[in-house]
């Protein structure tokens, strides 16, 4: 049978974080509509939200041209609190983290930044008791992003993770920017696809990486990286390049290192790829998020592996959350944090509800 939907006299009051027009600032809050969910989505109860780049980006300069005003934001927290038609494997009040795909469908109504959401079914993972919403929030982008660069055929191609042990594959694993939100979610990914894995970060957070799965750390500070990574890699054969932080001096620096080792010279990133600079037997390929959900990549990580691996902790929500303020009205303060920057650590705005 399918849900019944809501009657009129029960629809909730909606509020949400309007970015009324392209580069302007702050977001205003105030009402906005319910939407129930169509055919194969979610509206969920929003508890709490994390902030990635892209979403300051966009309040800058309006990177994918959308239509004003619209509710920007890509990762949420919170409760299933309807079902759209086709929709079995959920049930009204369970906890779950979700993929929000605002930007994508250019609707407003699939935006984060407000109090209910709608969230395609193959992009939410329900949310052990044993993880707080403020927790397990800061995942949903990453995850996906990682998983777009790591297992998708055109990218680094890694067989898909499990939550058992793996084969190990006899492949290392190059992240630049071990520690990033991204970059988190890389190892514990990569790892639970049998490889090993080498990171880049900061020496402080060098073993914030090694609880996630890193085998080796080394400090992009270090004037001779390139050729530390190279030396202890002499040995191993490369799965290619995760480029999950820096700009293009970073990307350089891991095309060079591919260059100079055996294995997959691909380098994926969450960047563009430099138009120069590359040595010519390397590959570069930009990252888009939302291609895994238009193959078998997405339901996969999302419905098959991701609530597995959070109930098993596999996979470990990270970084640490930094909370920065309550409800939609601290939304700009969240934005303004992430835009200055942060470390081992993904901006969070919690009972948005």
């Amino acid at each position: 049978m399918p849900p019944s939907p809501i009657p009129n006299l029960f629809k909730p009051k909606n509020t949400a974080a309007w970015q009324l027009k392209p580069k302007s600032r702050p977001v205003v809050v105030d009402s906005a509509p319910y939407t129930p969910p169509p055919p194969g989505h979610v509206a969920i109860h929003v508890i709490d939200v994390a902030i990635n780049p892209i979403d300051w980006k966009m309040q800058d300069a309006d990177v994918f041209g959308l239509e004003y005003p619209t509710v920007f934001g890509l990762d949420v927290a919170g409760e299933v609190f309807e079902l759209g038609e086709g929709v079995e494997d959920f049930h009204v009040g369970g906890r779950v983290i979700a993929h929000c795909n605002g930007y994508s469908t250019r609707d407003a109504s699939h935006g984060a930044f407000q109090k209910y959401t709608i969230v395609p079914q193959h992009a939410i993972s329900e949310l052990p008791y044993a993880l707080t919403t403020s927790l397990g929030v800061v995942m949903p982008l990453a995850i996906s992003t990682a998983a777009a660069g790591l297992y998708q055929h055109s990218y680094l191609h890694l067989p898909l993770p499990t939550t058992s042990k793996p084969k190990t594959l006899d492949r290392t694993l190059l992240v630049w920017g071990g520690s990033s939100s991204v970059g988190s979610c890389c190892i514990q990914l990569a790892v639970a696809s049998g490889a090993e894995v080498f990171v880049t970060a900061s020496e402080r957070n060098f073993e914030f990486c090694r609880k996630l799965g890193a085998k080796r750390c080394f400090d992009y500070h270090d004037p001779e990286v390139e050729d530390r990574i190279v030396e202890t890699l002499e040995e191993r054969t490369v799965a290619g390049a995760y480029h999950a932080n820096g700009g293009a001096e970073a990307f350089q620096a891991c095309a060079r290192i591919l260059d100079r080792t055996k294995g997959k010279a691909i380098v994926v990133t969450v960047q563009g790829v430099p138009e120069t600079g590359l040595p010519s037997s390397v590959r570069g390929k930009m990252i888009s998020s939302s291609e895994i959900f238009s193959n078998k990549v997405g339901p996969y990580i999302w419905r098959e592996f991701l609530p597995k691996a959070l109930e098993s902790g596999t996979i470990v929500p990270a970084p640490e959350p930094l909370t920065v303020g309550e409800g939609l009205r601290s939304v700009q303060s969240g934005l303004d944090k992430q835009k200055a920057g942060v470390s081992a650590q993904k901006v969070v705005v919690t009972n948005i509800s």
